[in-house]
């Protein structure tokens, strides 16, 4: 792990402490000074508060065992482990949620006693709303500037529960003003409320750890990791796979002249492996695929097929032309345009065109995934 991950790691478990002081405290005086006032809706704000505490606690514990060095079974180490917590936090949240709703539905049934709101729970409520407010404003931030999807997740559930007290002291105004007691809707609309996040984060949740497709971002920093260098033409076919944040493992693909040197390769190779792990990112590998690049014949066909491919709305891009005279052989790569239904159909009419234009030539396509 490198000191970036590391640092990030020590960020995080310091923000999760301060979740956990601030959430016990605000739990502890909301459920104690609710329960006096009959304010159900506080005591269900408080209990919310103690869900969040747990929260912040997972965070806390799945970034420190996330900053673990790996093990003999795990050699990429915990950083998925932030993923999961995140996914039982959202599973907590929804548990409070439905909770919440089937006991305000309860006290519609069998009303009862109006709450006494007093100017203790005002100024308890307030706090909560100012606190909430605050911390989820700098977890949000804090986890976009370090990704991390734990800690954006708590500033969001941080940010509706600051909306919540902010509702729980309309009511108190209205209460007082008017005398009508609104708290049991009001804790509908907080159960949905909560509900409603729960759903929002259990769906990023799975989408960290089924794994997507690279953002353009990322896309691009890699593969200019290996762009950067002279000797490469072009960068293809880059994998990587994400073991928690700051550990993305996985290969590239390079293109090159053909005339280098089995050494010159290698070389390349290992300067691009060390480069890309001062990035944090882990090449397992490194593909090389040559191409000719003094040939006039064959920079005159290459242009030619660039110029075909273009025509074909299924195909992407299309990289590292070999040309076989002896064989009569052209070998390259397709990249797919997966937006297009009919990608494959344009794919074959692309090959027959050039069967086409060049009869008794052979063609070699190897289709790449456009990761």
């Amino acid at each position: 792990m490198n000191q970036k991950t590391r640092e990030r790691n020590r960020i995080i478990i310091k923000y999760s402490i301060l979740g956990i002081a601030m959430n016990l405290l605000l739990a502890v005086f909301k459920i104690a000074a609710g329960a006096a006032a009959r304010a159900h809706a506080v005591m269900l704000d408080g209990v919310n508060s103690l869900s969040d505490m747990v929260s912040s606690l997972l965070t806390l514990l799945s970034s420190y065992v996330a900053g673990k060095r790996g093990t003999k079974d795990h050699p990429l180490g915990y950083g998925r482990l932030e993923y999961i917590s995140s996914l039982v936090v959202t599973m907590i949240v929804m548990y409070i949620g439905a909770i919440t709703l089937f006991g305000t539905v309860k006290s519609i049934i069998h009303p009862h006693d109006p709450p006494q709101y007093s100017t203790l729970l005002t100024v308890i409520m307030i706090v909560s709303f100012v606190c909430k407010l605050a911390y989820g404003v700098l977890m949000r931030r804090r986890g976009r500037d370090l990704d991390s999807a734990a800690m954006i997740m708590t500033g969001t559930e941080s940010l509706g529960d600051a909306l919540i007290s902010l509702s729980i002291l309309s009511a108190i105004v209205i209460y007082r003003v008017t005398g009508v007691d609104v708290e049991h809707w009001l804790c509908v609309i907080i159960a949905l409320m909560i509900l409603h996040t729960g759903v929002n984060m259990i769906r990023e949740c799975v989408t960290k750890i089924l794994g997507t497709r690279l953002s353009d971002e990322d896309r691009k920093r890699t593969a200019a990791i290996a762009a950067g260098f002279d000797e490469v033409l072009h960068v293809s076919n880059l994998m990587l796979h994400n073991y928690g944040e700051g550990c993305d493992v996985g290969s590239l693909d390079i293109e090159v002249d053909e005339n280098l040197t089995a050494a010159e390769i290698s070389r390349l190779t290992r300067r691009i492996i060390r480069s890309a792990a001062e990035q944090g990112v882990t090449l397992t590998s490194v593909g090389i695929s040559g191409t000719n690049t003094t040939d006039p014949e064959a920079l005159r066909m290459w242009d030619e097929i660039i110029a075909v491919a273009r025509k074909h709305e299924g195909i992407k891009r299309v990289h590292s032309l070999m040309m076989d005279k002896e064989e009569n052989v052209i070998s390259f790569a397709v990249v797919p345009d997966y937006s297009v239904k009919k990608r494959d159909e344009s794919l074959r009419a692309f090959i027959g065109e050039l069967e086409g234009m060049y009869p008794g030539t052979a063609f070699d396509v190897r289709e790449e995934i456009d990761m």
